[in-house]
């Protein structure tokens, strides 16, 4: 394989990965065992008003989860993006 595949494939993997990353739902427990839906990353999925039944403290839980979980997924999706884009701008050698 060229470095030029094996870049696009490593991109690919990276981008795929911190896409499932980001879209994995979040939860949390309450101190009875009852699971708390935080949504995934971007929110996708979460209720306000029903994590603010659970207890306000929740919302705070639910926002500071959601936070972490996009601050190092976004980096590997972004990762991924610019080596598949690098391996598509790169130019192949031409033979001679």
């Amino acid at each position: 394989m060229s470095p030029r595949a094996v870049t696009a494939v490593v991109g690919v993997a990276f981008f795929l990965a911190g896409l499932l990353i980001v879209l994995a739902p979040l939860s949390t427990d309450t101190p009875s065992g009852i699971a708390v839906s935080c949504g995934n990353a971007v929110g996708m999925g979460y209720d306000e008003v029903a994590v603010e039944a659970e207890g306000g403290a929740f919302v705070e839980i639910c926002g500071r989860l959601r936070a972490e979980r996009l601050a190092w997924a976004a980096p590997v999706v972004v990762l991924g993006a610019l080596l598949l884009v690098g391996s598509a701008v790169v130019r192949r050698r031409s033979s001679t």
